[in-house]
């Protein structure tokens, strides 16, 4: 319908097998994302104007891409009487989130959609990780180091050398999708690849710290909502940060997008002391989806690249992967469960902090036992 309606040139996203070409669309050119029912597209006016006129007749929705960077790190915060630390054997984040559990996420596909990885980093070298560059001309490698610390924190090994145990879900099957350049920039259209790319390969949890800042009272994308709940039909569960541009209790910033979507898990970030992180995003009236979870994002202890290895960062960048890595846990623990059902385990086993409501959602994310 779309080449008879405007004369696009549409390819199939199953067509490309090494890097994606979103940034290099001739005008007319198009890819469409199987899994989602939906297509990136770069039209010249009079087909876009065709294609506005082909909505007002279908359902159809046209949105202009945006640019998105990975949520970042922030300074680190000092937490006042900490209730966790960091201990010879596991980091606070995983006393926090309760999960040395005897679940790992054996069987359990889980995606990262950020910066890349360091493939040779000696956590990660154990283990296939299938890996897919959608960043023209870039490789899988991570010069950046946001994404290594994503992927550290979802599935660092279950007895590092020399370090605390670090990762949650030290069994689950690695898929990264690198969707932002080694500035940590990218766009919707490389973004919504990686997502097809993960629900292509069965991923029944997809972590996403990345976003971009949205106005106050401004509505969520219709177009994400859409291939949200479609993700969640396929059984995949989108997990995206808050964003960390709050400057507590002075300023609280609006939920980024695409985390401000209802379909997508929105995740903040608490310290050690389960306090609301200072930086942390929530969100206040009907326009936008608040947030639905935290975890730990203050002082967060992962791998990056080579020749560092490993240090801490903070922000709602780490607490994405906490969650999607307790995620995959609730997944090998309840086989029957994926995507809303999924959801509702997650929303239901959290721990509530009851200070924080508005801002923390349902609470801090638990594993299970």
């Amino acid at each position: 319908m779309l080449r008879n309606q405007s004369g696009l040139r549409l390819a199939m996203s199953s067509d490309f097998t090494e890097t994606s070409r979103f940034a290099s669309l001739a005008e007319g050119d198009g890819v469409f994302l199987e899994s989602l029912g939906a297509a990136v597209l770069r039209g010249d006016p009079d087909q876009i104007r065709s294609l506005r006129e082909c909505t007002r007749r279908r359902a159809l929705r046209i949105e202009r891409a945006r640019c998105l960077r990975a949520s970042g790190s922030v300074p680190d915060c000092a937490a006042h009487s900490a209730s966790f630390a960091d201990t010879a054997s596991a980091t606070w984040g995983l006393q926090a989130t309760r999960s040395s559990s005897r679940y790992t996420g054996r069987g359990i596909r889980v995606a990262v959609l950020d910066t890349g990885i360091d493939l040779e980093h000696p956590d990660f070298t154990d283990g296939e990780i299938i890996s897919h560059s959608f960043v023209p001309g870039d490789t899988i490698d991570d010069p950046n180091g946001h994404g290594t610390h994503c992927a550290g924190i979802l599935r660092g090994p279950k007895d590092p050398a020399a370090r605390p145990r670090y990762g949650v879900a030290s069994d689950a099957d690695l898929y990264i999708a690198k969707v932002l350049d080694d500035q940590a920039n990218g766009s919707d259209g490389d973004i919504l690849a990686g997502i097809d790319w993960a629900i292509r390969n069965g991923c029944a949890v997809v972590s996403m710290s990345l976003g971009t800042a949205v106005l106050a009272g401004t509505a969520h994308s219709g177009v994400y909502e859409e291939i949200a709940r479609r993700a969640l039909a396929a059984g995949s569960l989108l997990i995206a940060a808050a964003g960390n541009s709050s400057a507590r209790p002075a300023r609280v910033a609006p939920v980024e997008h695409p985390a401000n979507c209802p379909s997508i898990v929105s995740v903040g970030a608490v310290g050690p002391d389960l306090a609301l992180a200072p930086f942390s995003n929530a969100n206040e009236g009907a326009e936008n989806c608040g947030v639905d979870l935290v975890g730990p994002g203050i002082a967060v202890g992962s791998s990056v690249p080579r020749p560092t290895l490993y240090e801490t960062q903070s922000g709602t960048s780490p607490a994405v992967p906490y969650v999607a890595g307790i995620a995959a846990l609730l997944a090998e623990a309840h086989p029957e469960a994926r995507g809303a059902a999924l959801r509702d385990l997650l929303l239901e086993r959290a721990l509530a902090l009851p200070n924080a409501e508005r801002d923390a959602g349902a609470g801090l994310a638990q594993a299970p036992q």
